[in-house]
Order: C-alpha cells, then sequence, then structure tokens
C-alpha cells in the first residue's frame, strides 16, 4: 500500500483536529498506528447537490428530536445536524436545542424561515439507535438524498420492537438477575430477582399502552415491588429487603440523564445540563417515594440476623453476562450485536472493578468511562460493529452508581438519615466523575479516530 502524502491543510494544521505530520508527539504516533491498522483514508465525499431548503428544514428538525431521544448531549446534537446540513448544501442554519426539542433557523433566499418540534423523553430503542446513526452516516457519506432521509427516519421511528411482548417480559426478569448478581450475590435472591424482574415487565408492558400511565410507572412499579419484598419475600427468604428491591429498580434510574446533563453543563449548555439533571434528580425522587411508601404500608420485616450464603467471587462476572443478554432482549438490540455488546460491558466492569483497588470508587468511575467510551468507538470502527451508542448506552447501568444513590434517598426517607444522605452525595459525585471520564474518551475518540479511513463519528 502506498503511503498517504499529507495535503497542504493538514500540513498547516488546520483547526478540526488533524495532526501536524512535521510534530512528532505523542498523539501524532498513535494516530499513525491507528491509522496503519485502518488502512488509507478515503477522499472526503462530495456534498449532494442543494436539496429543497424546506425539506432539509423539516429533516434537521425530526433528526434533531431522534438524536435527543437517543441520548446524545446538545452540543453533539448541533454538531451532527450542521453536518447534515452541510452535506446538503443549507446556508444560514443554527439551532437552539433543549432536551425535548429544538429550534432550526434557515436561510431561503432572501428570507429565512424559523420553526419548533417538540420531542419528548422517552428514549429509542436500540435497534431505533443502530438504525438512527447508519442513516446518519449515510447522509454523511452522501448516498442518500433529503427525501429519502426523511423516509428512513419514520420508518425506523414508526418501526415495532424485534421481540415481541412475552420475550421482552422474559428479557426483564433476566435482566434483573444479572443486575442481582453483580449487585447481591447471595443465592436466597435469585428466585426474587427472576420475579421481580417479571413483575416490572408486565407493569412496562401494560403503561407503554398509555402514556397517562407510564407517568406514574416509577412510582407505582417502587411501591409494588417494595410492598411484595417487605411484605412477603424478604421474610420468606431472610434477607434485607432493600438488596433485593434495588436491581429490580435499577433500569427505572435515569443515569444517563444525570450524566448527560453534567457533561452538558460541562461544557457550556447550562439550559440542556441543568434541565436534564433536574428531570433525573426528580426521577430518583420518585422512585424513593415509592420505596418509602411500600415499605411504610408493608412494615419492617422480621429476620432472623443469620448471615445470608453468598455466590463467590465469580457471580458478578456471570452476572455481566446475564445482565448483557437481558439487555439485548429487552431494549430490542440489533441482530449480530450480542458479541460486541459484551465486549463494551466486560470491559466496562473490568475497568471498574481494577481501578476501585487502586483509586477507590470515584477514581474507578472515570476511569471506567474514560477507557469504555473509545473501545466502542473502536468496535463501531469494525465492518459489524454497531454505532457507539449501541453498546454505551447499556454500560450506563454498569457505571453509574444508581444502586447506591436510590439506597441513600431511601435512607434519608426512613431512620438512617445521616448515612443514606452521605451515600446519596458519594453516588452525585461518582456521576460527575462518569462525566468528565466521558469527556475524556471522547476527546482521545475523536483525536485518533478522525485519522483512520473507519471512523464513522461525526
Amino acid at each position: 500500500m502506498a503511503p498517504r502524502q499529507p495535503s497542504a491543510s493538514e500540513e498547516a494544521g488546520p483547526p478540526g483536529g488533524r495532526l501536524r505530520p512535521k510534530r512528532r508527539g505523542f498523539w501524532a504516533r498513535l494516530a499513525d498506528v491507528a491509522q496503519d491498522l485502518a488502512g488509507e483514508v478515503p477522499a472526503t465525499p462530495e456534498p449532494v447537490p442543494a436539496q429543497p431548503p424546506e425539506a432539509v428544514l423539516e429533516l434537521l428538525r425530526s433528526l434533531g428530536v431522534a438524536l435527543t431521544r437517543a441520548g446524545e448531549p446538545a452540543d453533539r446534537v448541533t454538531q451532527i445536524l450542521d453536518e447534515v446540513a452541510r452535506m446538503y448544501g443549507a446556508t444560514g442554519v443554527t439551532f437552539f436545542i433543549v432536551p425535548t426539542g429544538l429550534f432550526v433557523r434557515i436561510d431561503l433566499g432572501p428570507s429565512s424561515q424559523l420553526d419548533f418540534k417538540t420531542g419528548n423523553s422517552t428514549p429509542i430503542r436500540l435497534d431505533q439507535v443502530d438504525a438512527l446513526y447508519r442513516l446518519v452516516d449515510d447522509i454523511r457519506h452522501a448516498t442518500v438524498d433529503v427525501d429519502t432521509a426523511s423516509r428512513r427516519l419514520d420508518e425506523l421511528l414508526t418501526s415495532p420492537p424485534r421481540f415481541g411482548p412475552v420475550v421482552a417480559v422474559v428479557g426483564s426478569g433476566v435482566l434483573t438477575l444479572g443486575l442481582g448478581l453483580m449487585l447481591n450475590p447471595t443465592v436466597a435472591a435469585m428466585p426474587a430477582f427472576v420475579l421481580l424482574g417479571f413483575l416490572t415487565g408486565l407493569m412496562r408492558w401494560w403503561t407503554d399502552k398509555d402514556p397517562m400511565l407510564s407517568l406514574m410507572l416509577p412510582v407505582a412499579t417502587a411501591f409494588v415491588v417494595t410492598w411484595v419484598v417487605f411484605g412477603w419475600l424478604a421474610p420468606l427468604l431472610d434477607s434485607p429487603p432493600l438488596e433485593i428491591v434495588i436491581p429490580a429498580l435499577v433500569t427505572f434510574l435515569p443515569g444517563a440523564a444525570l450524566t448527560m446533563g453534567t457533561v452538558e453543563l460541562s461544557s457550556g449548555d447550562m439550559l440542556a445540563g441543568s434541565a436534564r439533571l433536574v428531570y433525573g434528580l426528580e426521577r430518583l425522587l420518585l422512585l424513593s417515594f415509592g420505596i418509602a411508601i411500600g415499605a411504610q404500608l408493608a412494615g419492617t420485616p422480621a429476620l432472623s440476623g443469620e448471615p445470608v450464603r453468598a455466590l463467590g467471587a465469580l457471580a458478578p462476572w456471570v452476572g455481566v453476562l446475564v445482565f448483557g443478554l437481558g439487555q439485548y432482549i429487552a431494549s430490542s438490540a440489533p441482530r449480530g450485536t450480542f458479541g460486541w455488546l459484551l465486549v463494551a460491558l466486560y470491559v466496562g466492569y473490568a475497568a471498574q472493578f481494577l481501578a476501585g483497588r487502586a483509586l477507590g470508587s470515584l477514581g474507578a468511575s472515570f476511569v471506567a468511562a474514560a477507557v469504555v467510551l473509545p473501545v466502542c468507538y473502536a468496535i463501531q470502527s469494525r465492518r459489524s460493529g454497531p454505532p457507539v451508542p449501541v453498546t454505551f448506552l447499556p454500560t450506563f447501568w454498569l457505571l453509574v452508581p444508581g444502586a447506591l444513590g436510590l439506597q441513600g434517598v431511601a435512607q434519608i426517607i426512613g431512620a438512617d438519615q445521616a448515612a443514606g444522605l452521605g451515600d446519596f452525595l458519594n453516588a452525585l459525585l461518582s456521576i460527575v466523575a462518569i462525566a468528565v471520564g466521558v469527556l475524556v474518551g471522547f476527546g482521545i475518540s475523536e483525536r485518533l479516530g478522525r485519522a483512520t479511513s473507519t471512523w464513522r463519528g461525526i
């Protein structure tokens, strides 16, 4: 393979992040290694012929809302939409993005048009996330016109889940069992985790049919799960009740909202970041309120106090596998991504486990987030690899110490208020550490990824 000759713009070092060939620093050497592994850098695709501004405006509005539902922070949504507008020859395009909608302004020749599209806080499924980012990648490589892109976007947003409701409920039980193995690996609690997983899956399926019911889902689920555990399961299994409750409710925790809100505040998006943080904290308090009401009605169970039998040190590592299987089913992950999902999950769990021994919980959260994101970008660069969010979003349930934060708030409402406040503050600090790790991991991925031919990010 003939070596790639640097262009004049690269030698000058443009602001887009190209490395200066004459400056043989650490990043340049790493970029050379990445380029050798990936092959030649293809020529930048030419923009498609200018499209009707009105059609581009409509696509940008719908695409921006879909990206926010996929969990992208505001600055990344702006970056992606800028790239899409440029590929379609649109000029004078500006955006104002909030977590549940966006404003788009576009030049129409002698005048301009401003429009707004509302969204919602309901995240899209992993198979929809996969199709969304593949559409963005096709737009970036100038292979689809605006009408085709709009049609594909509508189709993916209205597509049915890969698995039916029965399989999704089973996946919820498997997912909860995996979380239980990681958070509370005891023999007696295993059947309870499966039962509670089925229960939460059934409640999700029921509330999905009615938007008004879905508003009460966090409180209702927390109440029902806590009431069942405190009233029947904990006395029957002779196990601490909160240790059974927490794994069943982890999937309701707003870990992504809290982390992305912190990332947006760090990058200067004060409105979007503060809105996500308030939403995340309110969701956390709703769950804790449901736990408190359920515990008060059921009463404190009488336990023998004898030590419970643990499953051993390998149980959490098996739990990662079980959790990955449950996440693959419950979140309707695209075909052929289960292996890649396990790679990301095990890397995240191993990084957090190993770093925790040397750096403590805060250092472990930072290191795990900083390590996982470049790994997800490396997976994306493979021919069979899914887009980054498909593998990175599930790792939030491993990286965000949601169970600690939820248990802390529950203790604040209950008797042990001092311990609960300390746990809750530690969880918030860990979320900040994860957010900083995300920023560092993204910077590393951008710096190295754009120097390779397989880079699919924007």
